[in-house]
Parts: C-alpha cells; structure tokens; sequence
C-alpha cells in the first residue's frame, strides 16, 4: 500500500511560494501559496492531482537541469582552466613531433629504501 503524500507536497509548495514572496516581494505569490494551502486541506483528490502535476514536472526538470548545471560547470571553469594550462605549459606530455624520442633520462640514485615502497 503507498502512502498518501500528498498533503505534505501541497504544504512544500505552498511554503515555497511563501519563501518567494519573502525573497521577491512578489504579491501574486501570497496568494498562489494560500490556494495551495486551502486545496491541501480541503480537497484529497484535487490534492493527489496537484502532486501528480509536480512530480511529472520534477522528472522534466529532472532531464534538464543537469545538462545546463554541466555546461555551467564546463564553460565557467574547466574550459578557462584548460585555456590557462595550454598558454602557460609547454607540451608536458610532449606530443608535439618535435622531439626525437620520448626516453625521459631521469638522474636519480636508488638504494635500498627507495624499493621497499615502489608504490
């Protein structure tokens, strides 16, 4: 048996639309957020409706939001990062053809400790 979550959906809502009119000091929201309320104590039905409405919205935004949030993240900061490394670096994982081999000769004495933990 599924529980009936609708009621606690409507007050969400309508303490969302309470939470804009205090950011926004949008009057419209008041009043959306009073109707929410009073169709989440009067009507069951109406109610079980509102929720459906909001959940099959949740799950579009649920397709969207993520790919905008990535691009975001992408375009704000990896893509300016990248940017910087390649004007800043030269070829450090050398793959330019301008180098006749890629043997990296590494001046380095080893003794005894140094392979207990190669790792």
């Amino acid at each position: 048996m599924k529980k009936d979550t609708s009621k606690s959906t409507m007050l969400v809502i309508s303490m969302g639309f309470l939470i804009l009119y205090l950011l926004f000091a949008w009057q419209w929201a008041v009043i959306v957020s009073l109707g929410v309320g009073l169709i989440g104590i009067i009507s069951s039905t109406l109610s079980s409706k509102v929720e459906w409405l909001w959940m099959k919205l949740a799950k579009i935004l649920s397709y969207i939001i993520p790919s905008v949030l990535l691009g975001i993240v992408f375009y704000l900061i990896l893509f300016p990062l990248s940017l910087i490394s390649r004007i800043f670096t030269k070829d450090p994982l050398m793959l330019s053809n301008n180098y006749e081999t890629f043997f990296v000769n590494i001046e380095k004495e080893f003794d005894k400790k140094s392979m207990e933990k190669i790792w």
